[in-house]
């Protein structure tokens, strides 16, 4: 018989952050603010994917191991974006930093960003019910130090547990494993210090990507629920169809049933 939750833990890209521009107009608009060219914001959006992905294999983890920190990662990506964009002209050195600068500040912005009402309210259900309530995501600080305090996410959450600072990335079970001892602290600190550790089991993870969050959380030994809103998810032996959900609404009943596992 299993043992019931005492944590939950979510990713924090599209489960509980959301955009609420489409990051080609914000890349756009920033190059258009000074009058240069620019592509429609679909082909500055393809440009992104592809200078995203570039620049993820030559430097991933946000440069971490190459000792860059989370600006000077963002630098690269951006001029990799506005190269595959073909905005030649704002790559000129005494343009770049500008557009740089307007599109790097774009994203401390509330504009840009807006909690995921769905996502939001699982956590504060969690939170509700005692439990331990974290993150587990591969970003970078700035997510963690204004994003989720910016939307006012920060004060339901308890601790976090990022990639940029583990120095490993989901699917990675130190990712799991960091944040099981973290989340095992909290809760002596706030419900009696003689709680032993947690058991895996006993913290349920919420996210988006298949190997990334549910198959990873489950090879930890988690309990976890994959977020698919389109119905997208490949198919995958070990994915229970309980365990899929197309809504964070149902988040809270998934959380009330395992309290009494």
């Amino acid at each position: 018989m299993k043992l019931p939750i005492r944590a939950v833990t979510f990713e924090i890209t599209s489960t509980l952050v959301c955009m609420s521009l489409p990051l080609g107009k914000v890349y756009g608009d920033a190059v258009r603010h000074y009058k240069l060219p620019c592509p429609d914001d679909g082909a500055m959006k393809a440009a992104f994917k592809t200078a995203y992905k570039k620049t993820g294999t030559e430097l991933p983890n946000f440069g971490v191991a190459a000792g860059l920190n989370e600006r000077e990662w963002w630098s690269r990506m951006i001029e990799q974006t506005l190269t595959e964009a073909g905005c030649t002209e704002a790559l000129e050195p005494l343009t770049y930093p500008l557009v740089f600068q307007r599109i790097y500040s774009s994203f401390a912005n509330p504009e840009v960003w807006a909690p995921c009402p769905e996502g939001a309210r699982a956590m504060h259900h969690a939170k509700e019910r005692g439990l331990v309530t974290g993150v587990v995501s591969n970003v970078y600080p700035r997510y963690v130090d204004q994003n989720l305090p910016l939307l006012g996410l920060h004060h339901d959450l308890d601790f976090a547990t990022t990639s940029s600072e583990v120095g490993e990335q989901k699917p990675s079970r130190a990712m799991f494993d960091e944040a099981l001892k973290r989340a095992s602290h909290v809760s002596r600190l706030l419900h009696g210090t003689e709680l032993p550790d947690l058991a895996p089991e006993q913290v349920l993870h919420v996210g988006d990507d298949l190997e990334k969050d549910y198959l990873a959380a489950k090879a930890a030994g988690m309990r976890a629920l994959l977020f698919d809103p389109n119905g997208k998810a490949d198919p995958h032996d070990q994915l229970r169809p309980e365990d899929v959900i197309s809504s964070l609404d149902e988040v809270p009943a998934k959380i009330d049933e395992l309290l009494e596992a």
